[in-house]
């Protein structure tokens, strides 16, 4: 069942990547800045608590 489940979100995804290229490369795009401002965020703090 767990592969079933796995190969179905896969084919989700590469139909939604064919489909609406523009709206995936966007949620991309809107993740990577998430990660980036988290990453930043971390790096801020560590930098700030070792001195």
């Amino acid at each position: 069942m767990d592969k079933l489940v796995k190969y179905a979100a896969i084919a989700f995804l590469i139909f939604f990547v064919v489909t609406a290229p523009n709206s995936a490369a966007s949620i991309i795009d809107r993740v990577f800045g998430w990660l980036q401002s988290w990453a930043n965020g971390v790096s801020a703090f560590v930098s700030d608590t070792a001195l």
